[in-house]
């Protein structure tokens, strides 16, 4: 058994470490660049990169330089299209001196989708990862306010590129940063812990992608409320191997370990094959699981060296039911940790929690309200599920809603409180436990999908008169996009040519696994698409649907 697993010391962040009013990304990061210049902040797994607090401090410091003056101003929004690197995290950071606003996208946004997330943004930069320009120099014919894009080049093979035409400049990244001046960067007007900062998406349930607006407070929370709830300490290495353009990478890991002094190990992508070894190589202490992520690593064959690693808190969202199992098996600790990127982070379960509530998303964190409540809102009692209702105490640590959708942000806000549309039940203890989801949203492998959006994009197909997207069950927890088709009279469509239409216009995780064609969708006498009827019957056959994966179909990333 792993001896840092019960982890009793005290909380490396209190109450009193941070004032709200102070929490900003140039001010927490001077705070360690002064205190700790020397210790090792990130270090890439893909390429042995290190970089101290004091290096990535003025790195960004110069990253600012050339990014105000090729044309990023304060307040504006710059999408950063880029996978997991030191230049991501750098960029974001820069950003954040600036007092400007990033818009992380998706990298598996493609076609419709990538045009909105960056069209609804209102972005006037992007910086993309040369692998992925081919992607953005598709919209761009679609993208008026853009003026300014930014490559990324990693001397890869297929890398792309974007020429600059009378509508937008096209600029190398490291040419921009190795012309700007090497001087501490020191804007007009400092940002303020009020300022918008990041315009992160969430995955729409009745609609579009929302765009969720945190304050540099509201991001910061994320790590601090985190490392005060869970006990992280300076001396913990966080092993970071989800995608930066999540809030759980970006915000309650790397943020966590940034308010902690702590050190990042940055993997470009979460790999079952390679993933305790870079744990041990890293002497990593904690890491954060979604989706399925633990389910993968479970399943592969137990061997004598699985409790010979460093970790000691691993979040699981959501908690296995053998998750005892895995603590014992890999010599460590589980916690949940829950929250929305529409609203903050609320719960914890912590390392010091009864073994026996394992499972719970534990109790609201310092300064979070938690109800559960029925559908006019009215608080239900202990042991009776309803919907999870939210309130910070304080300003800025929530959201600032959703950019450029005000009724969709006073909607999840009606009576003062939050409404996440998850369900969930508080038990005599006072632990919380998550139930179901009131959204039409689909949970795959970490990613929240918009049966929305699917369905939108599938019917832009000309053949497709009607759809229907939603999830169906697997063994492993998890959830798949299965999708009903209507076809138009007269028309030829099968599976493979409307898989092909998905994977031109959406992210691969988004394109459907299981696919029906019908005459027509069962409805209700409001004409509403009885989707709980198309989940049951296609889960009561699902053997007999048509199946992408047994088709062989492979698709392309």
């Amino acid at each position: 058994m792993n001896p840092n697993a019960p982890g009793l010391e005290p909380n490396a962040v209190t109450a009193d470490t941070y004032a709200l009013r102070e929490l900003t990304f140039p001010k927490v990061l001077a705070r360690f660049a002064q205190r700790s210049r020397d210790k090792v902040f990130l270090t890439e797994t893909a390429t042995g990169r290190t970089f101290t607090y004091g290096q990535i401090d003025s790195w960004t410091d110069r990253v600012a330089h050339a990014l105000q003056g090729f044309g990023v101003r304060r307040g504006g929004h710059t999408g950063l299209l880029m996978g997991n690197s030191a230049e991501h995290l750098a960029t974001f950071l820069a950003i954040a001196k600036i007092g400007a606003v990033s818009v992380p996208v998706n990298t598996a946004a493609r076609g419709e989708l990538l045009r909105y997330y960056l069209g609804q943004s209102d972005c006037e930069t992007v910086i993309v990862d040369a692998a992925l320009a081919s992607r953005l120099h598709e919209v761009l014919p679609e993208l008026p306010l853009l003026k300014r894009v930014v490559i990324l080049r990693a001397g890869e093979e297929g890398e792309g590129s974007i020429e600059s035409t009378g509508a937008f400049e096209v600029a190398d990244f490291h040419a921009l940063v190795e012309r700007a001046g090497a001087t501490p960067f020191i804007p007009a007007i400092e940002p303020r812990f009020c300022d918008l900062v990041l315009i992160a998406y969430t995955s729409g349930t009745t609609g579009p992608s929302k765009g969720s607006m945190l304050s540099q407070a509201a991001a910061l929370t994320y790590g601090t409320s985190a490392a005060e709830a869970q006990g992280y300490r300076a001396s913990d290495i966080f092993y970071v191997c989800l995608p930066l353009f999540h809030n759980n990478a970006l915000l309650a890991a790397t943020g966590a370990a940034l308010v902690c002094g702590a050190s990042v190990v940055m993997s470009r992508r979460f790999s079952v094959s390679r993933f305790w070894d870079e744990i041990r190589e890293s002497k990593a202490t904690i890491t954060n699981f979604l989706g399925a992520m633990s389910s993968f690593l479970w399943s592969q064959p137990p061997s004598p060296a699985d409790a010979d690693n460093c970790l000691r808190l691993v979040s699981m969202a959501p908690t296995p039911k053998y998750a005892a199992e895995f603590e014992e098996r890999f010599g460590l600790r589980a916690m949940n940790n829950y929250g929305l990127s529409d609203y903050g982070m609320v719960t914890s379960f912590t390392q010091w929690d009864p073994r026996d509530k394992l499972g719970s998303i534990g109790r609201p964190r310092r300064g979070v309200q938690v109800q559960i409540v029925d559908d006019d809102d009215f608080e239900v009692p202990p042991g009776e599920p309803g919907e999870m209702v939210l309130r910070f105490d304080e300003p800025w640590r929530g959201t600032m809603g959703y950019y450029k959708m005000p009724e969709a942000t006073l909607t999840s806000r009606r009576n003062l409180w939050f409404h996440t549309g998850d369900r969930g039940m508080r038990d005599a203890d006072g632990y919380l436990y998550f139930v179901d989801r009131k959204k039409d949203c689909i949970r795959r492998r970490g990613e929240n999908i918009s049966a929305f959006e699917v369905e939108q994009i599938i019917a832009t197909h000309p053949g497709v008169a009607d759809a229907a997207v939603f999830p169906v069950a697997t063994a492993t927890n998890d959830e798949e996009v299965a999708a009903v088709i209507v076809i138009k009279p007269d028309v030829h469509l099968d599976e493979l040519q409307l898989v092909a239409h998905c994977q031109r216009n959406m992210a691969y995780f988004m394109v459907p696994r299981y696919i029906q064609f019908r005459d027509a969708l069962p409805t209700t006498m409001s004409q509403k698409v009885e989707k709980f009827k198309l989940r049951q019957e296609l889960e009561a056959a699902l053997s007999q649907a048509w199946d992408r994966e047994t088709a062989g179909v492979v698709l392309a990333r």
